[in-house]
């Protein structure tokens, strides 16, 4: 049966700008999401400017695409104009947590949406494979403790080229990370990952995609 779009579901189907904060693991993850949800919406992953970049060097980065975003589609208004997330880790320099937090004030007047992770983005990998708010010196620290979960989960090694690693195996896992990683920030624990809101929202728009969908193939 051919599929009609009607109004209200093309104006659900936006197209979603994750810029990361660096130029491997975060970008792997999504670009796996990115297949998982193709057939409800777009992900644009878009890799940090540089390696080692700063907080504002990404926020200045998700600004950028949210200003084309108001100047290449004017009609577009909050309701339903695209949507641009900036991810940083609060690791780094030791101004950076600082940084991070001022940057997420502004980021609101320029139509971007922040996401903080503490120490780095690789607590929301862990996230898939461990319920833990457990304060890590650093990311380093994290993967150690992701290669100790991965091996229990799914009886491999994980890659230690965290760009190549299989989170296509994290995919069915991606709900618990979700709900683990929202109960960790709500305890304000060491350890936790803002990441989840993405995730959170993504899933939002593609159940609401697939009820239009529905409504639209069985009107009665």
């Amino acid at each position: 049966m051919e599929f009609h779009v009607p109004p209200d579901f093309a104006n659900l189907c936006r197209l979603w700008h994750i810029v990361c904060d660096d130029t491997k693991t975060a970008v792997a993850y999504f670009m796996e999401l990115k297949r998982k949800v193709k057939q409800q919406l777009t992900l644009d992953i878009i890799k940090a400017p540089r390696h080692g970049a700063t907080a504002q060097d990404i926020v200045d980065r998700a600004a950028q695409y949210a200003s084309n975003l108001h100047i290449d589609r004017p009609e577009h208004n909050s309701a339903n104009r695209d949507i641009v997330w900036a991810l940083i880790d609060l690791e780094g320099e030791a101004n950076r947590q600082a940084q991070a937090n001022l940057v997420k004030g502004k980021a609101n007047e320029s139509d971007v949406q922040i996401a903080l992770s503490n120490p780095c983005f690789e607590i929301w990998t862990l996230m898939h494979l461990a319920d833990t708010g457990a304060a890590f010196v650093d990311c380093q620290a994290v993967v150690r403790r992701i290669r100790t979960e991965w091996k229990k989960v799914f009886g491999s090694e994980f890659n230690s080229q965290k760009a190549q690693a299989d989170y296509h195996k994290l995919m069915q896992h991606r709900d618990t990370a979700l709900a683990r990683s929202k109960r960790r920030q709500q305890s304000h624990d060491p350890s936790r990952t803002e990441v989840y809101k993405v995730i959170e929202s993504i899933n939002s728009l593609v159940d609401q995609i697939e009820a239009t969908r529905k409504r639209t193939l069985n009107p009665h």
